[in-house]
């Protein structure tokens, strides 16, 4: 049901919103550790976006794949291109604390995973889904890393090289 570019195209959407509202945030945080992790996290999606747009699929399409590739794409395209699932801008740009972004965060983070998870379902193509398991598996290692700067308390900007 969907193709390799159909699930770049929906994670390179997911990680783009993603950095715009961590920007946004770090650019309106009056705490400069805030607007660090906001900024390392804005990072991380960009650079998850980028590993996205590296990947390529092999397959040669069939003329009725390509129409519904298409078809595919925009539907989804228009889903999620302004979701940033639990992540919600104005609560996370007015977070007081770090442990408040970080729970944003990882809720974000698990959003995305659990999203990707339900796409695996609707995949057929073999290639597909090892790619999206990649993917995932990246998720989960940025809300792992949420976690360890979570549980490092005061530290934890100092911890922002864990990537």
């Amino acid at each position: 049901m969907f193709t390799v570019a159909d699930i770049r195209d929906i994670a390179i959407q997911i990680e783009r919103n993603g950095e715009e509202a961590y920007r946004r945030a770090a650019a309106m945080a009056s705490d400069p550790d805030l607007a660090e992790i906001f900024t390392w996290m804005a990072d991380e999606e960009k650079r998850h976006a980028e590993w996205f747009e590296s990947i390529q699929s092999h397959q040669p399409l069939t003329d009725e794949q390509v129409e519904l590739e298409k078809m595919g794409r925009q539907l989804l395209q228009e889903m999620v291109s302004d979701q940033t699932f639990s992540l919600e801008r104005e609560r996370l740009q007015q977070s007081r604390d770090l442990a408040d972004m970080l729970d944003q965060s990882k809720t974000f983070e698990q959003d995305t995973i659990l999203f990707y998870e339900f796409l695996q379902n609707m995949i057929d193509d073999r290639e597909a889904r090892g790619q999206l398991d990649a993917i995932i598996a990246e998720e989960r290692r940025h809300y792992e890393q949420l976690g360890e700067i979570q549980s490092s308390g005061s530290n934890g900007c100092a911890n922002l090289a864990l990537a």
